[in-house]
């Protein structure tokens, strides 16, 4: 599927085909981080930096970029957290 790049509040783009659900997110990495474990994530975003893959579809749907997620998570890793 060919979709136009969403742009962000950072100015960098996003590829529609990388948002998910926090489910479908989940799923993705076959139990090795839950639906749980991105929820508890998410609960501290704007703190913790992940804000900048999430996005809002019409105020109530959260997406989040599998992309900016993995930067995310490795940033998260080599901090020690």
């Amino acid at each position: 599927m060919n979709h136009p790049q969403l742009a962000d509040t950072i100015g960098d783009s996003i590829n529609p085909d990388d948002l998910y659900t926090v489910k479908d997110l989940a799923d993705q990495y076959r139990g090795k981080i839950t639906t749980a474990t991105i929820r508890w994530q998410l609960r501290t975003r704007l703190d913790t930096g992940l804000a900048s893959a999430c996005v809002w579809l019409n105020k109530r749907r959260l997406l989040i970029s599998k992309s900016r997620y993995e930067r995310w998570l490795a940033t998260q890793i080599e901090a020690g957290r």
